[in-house]
C-alpha cells in the first residue's frame, strides 16, 4: 500500500512541476496567446514522461488557460476584453470581503507578513523590473487574502491571478503607467494597521478599479494596433 501511495505522490509532484514550468513560460512570454505548446520537447527538457505534462495541460485547459485541438495539440488560449472585465469584477467582489476578515485577524504576525510584502513591492518599483513588480504585486494582495483564512476565496483569487497574468500578459497589465500603485499599496497597509475597515475597503476597491480600467485600455489599444497592421 505504501509503495502505491509513494507512486501517486511522485506523479502529483511531477504534474505540479510540469504545471509550474509551463506557467513560467507563459508568464515570461516564451509562450504567447495562440501559440502551440511544444509539450513533447518540454517533457524531454524536464526529464519526465509525457503523462505529467499532459495532465498539467489538461488542468490548464480546465482553467481556461489553454485549449486542445484534435490531432493538433495544445495551444495557449487567447484572451478577450469581456473575460478581463469579468475577472476584475470578481476581484472587486472577493478581495474586499477577505480584507474585512484579514483586518479582524490582524496581529503582529499579520503586520510582519503584509509589511514584508509591501516592502518587497516598493523595492521592485525602484528597480523598475516589470516582471518583478508584477510578482510582488500579486504577493502583496495574496498576503492580505491569506490573513483572512478563507481558504476557498484564497483559492479563487489565486486562480484569478493566474487567469489575468498568464492569459493577459504582463506587458498589457501595466501598458499604461500607474505611478500611484505604490502609494495605493502603502495607504491600504496603513488603513489595515489602523484597523480602519471602511477606509481600507474604499482604498482597495479604488485601486482594483484603476488597474481594471488600465487593463481594459491596454488590451483595447493592442486590438486596435493588430487591426491596423497590414501584411
Amino acid at each position: 500500500m505504501i509503495p502505491h501511495q509513494n507512486k501517486n505522490l511522485k506523479g502529483k509532484n511531477l504534474t505540479k512541476e510540469a504545471y509550474n514550468d509551463i506557467r513560467k513560460m507563459i508568464f515570461s512570454n516564451e509562450l504567447k496567446p495562440g501559440q502551440k505548446i511544444p509539450y513533447r520537447r518540454m517533457a524531454d527538457g524536464l526529464s519526465m514522461s509525457l503523462t505529467p505534462v499532459v495532465q498539467a495541460l489538461k488542468h490548464m485547459e480546465f482553467m481556461g488557460l489553454v485549449h486542445h485541438e484534435q490531432n493538433k495539440g495544445f495551444f495557449i488560449e487567447k484572451v478577450t476584453p469581456q473575460e478581463i472585465d469579468e475577472a476584475y469584477k470578481l476581484r472587486t467582489i472577493i478581495e474586499p470581503i477577505m480584507l474585512v476578515q484579514a483586518i479582524l485577524n490582524f496581529d503582529e504576525h499579520g503586520e510582519k507578513k503584509i509589511g514584508t510584502a509591501l516592502d518587497e513591492y516598493l523595492a521592485a518599483c525602484e528597480k523598475g523590473s516589470l516582471r518583478l513588480k508584477l510578482v510582488k504585486d500579486i504577493q502583496f494582495h495574496m498576503s492580505i487574502a491569506e490573513l483572512s483564512g478563507q481558504s476557498l476565496s484564497i483559492l479563487i483569487l489565486k486562480y484569478l491571478f493566474d487567469f489575468l497574468y498568464l492569459r493577459f500578459g504582463q506587458e498589457l497589465i501595466f501598458s499604461r503607467p500607474l505611478e500611484d500603485s505604490a502609494d495605493a499599496h502603502t495607504a491600504i497597509f496603513d488603513a489595515i494597521k489602523s484597523k480602519d475597515v471602511e477606509t481600507a475597503t474604499r482604498l482597495l476597491k479604488t485601486h482594483i478599479r484603476q488597474i481594471h480600467q488600465n487593463a481594459l485600455d491596454g488590451i483595447q489599444e493592442r486590438l486596435v494596433e493588430a487591426e491596423d497592421i497590414i501584411f
